[in-house]
């Protein structure tokens, strides 16, 4: 199970960066713009050389990236690790060997660090350290601070637009009521779509965060309690994830008349048109309607029609 939050963890950071920004503020005490530059940095990093087989060891940190000059390494743990310092300056250690190497300057630099905990237990403390001590004597302190993923409130989510976090809400069922946390991630949701018609999102981060709460609920909870819940509280917002699935089966006719790349070309243009579709009747509070839409393909029809958002079908045979 620990590995598809990683997984989802080094997607976002990969595909949706700019959604690291709110986190890194909240993390750093920083107040970086959300229109800020993410430059994602190589997160593979060598460790010695074995001459025998003329090939090194490497170690891949979670999220090693550059926003205004300022370097950043952030590690993602499901469960509470009373060993990660230690990793967590090995690694660091090898990002400011590398920075040298590469700058050529006698000077490591290490990046400000951080570690995420997803699961953390009263025992679970609010930054990690230890002493490095060198053979002059001098000793430095190296010091980690742990953010706590469920101690963060929804509130306290939608207020510093926290969005990175929201595909983790649902471990919370794990804690609280299942009705409450359904409840709380509607709002959430319904929080992104008003950030999207602001700007402050692009439709891919809102449909990013679609997919991956979709992603936990059916692999690292599976179960049909928890699944119902979902359905029933969340609607569309959560099924959108079958809606690759129901396209990719044929459900848009001119994705199987057309030729392979009209087919393509059809089916990202009908996804979008059901994303935007979904966020249109959120906006407009039609939670039922989007159910219903799921369950009646006619009436999702007429939904595109009522919206303007039935696209025209290409000649693809030419």
């Amino acid at each position: 199970m620990e590995k598809v939050f990683d997984s989802i963890f080094k997607t976002m950071v990969t595909k949706n960066p700019n959604l690291l920004i709110p986190l890194i503020n909240e993390m750093f005490g920083t107040e970086y713009a959300l229109t800020s530059r993410v430059t994602l940095l190589n997160d593979t990093h060598q460790t010695e050389k074995v001459e025998d087989e003329e090939m090194e060891t490497e170690r891949v940190t979670d999220s090693y990236i550059r926003i205004s000059g300022n370097n950043y390494h952030i590690e993602s743990q499901s469960n509470p690790d009373g060993s990660i310092v230690l990793r967590m300056i090995e690694y660091d250690f090898h990002i400011a060997l590398d920075e040298a190497l590469r700058s050529g300057c006698n000077v490591m630099k290490f990046p400000r660090s951080a570690v995420l905990y997803l699961r953390h237990t009263s025992k679970t403390p609010d930054q990690v350290s230890l002493i490095v001590e060198f053979s002059t004597g001098e000793r430095v302190k190296y010091e980690v601070p742990i953010i706590k993923a469920k101690r963060i409130s929804k509130d306290e989510i939608m207020k510093k637009k926290l969005y990175f976090l929201v595909p983790y809400y649902i471990m919370r069922v794990e804690d609280e009521p299942l009705e409450q946390v359904m409840a709380d991630l509607l709002e959430l949701i319904k929080s992104m779509n008003q950030a999207y018609e602001n700007g402050e999102l692009t439709s891919y981060d809102v449909e990013s965060v679609y997919n991956h709460i979709g992603r936990l609920v059916h692999t690292a909870y599976n179960s049909e309690k928890i699944r119902k819940g979902v359905e029933d509280v969340m609607g569309g917002q959560i099924l959108y994830t079958h809606a690759d699935e129901l396209l990719d089966q044929g459900r848009e006719e001119g994705r199987e008349e057309g030729r392979e790349e009209g087919r393509e070309e059809g089916r990202e243009e009908g996804k979008d048109n059901l994303a935007e579709l979904f966020r249109r009747l959120l906006a407009d509070q039609r939670d039922e309607d989007v159910k219903r839409a799921l369950e009646d393909e006619a009436y999702m029809d007429s939904l595109l029609e009522e919206y303007g958002l039935v696209f025209e079908k290409k000649n693809t045979d030419n």
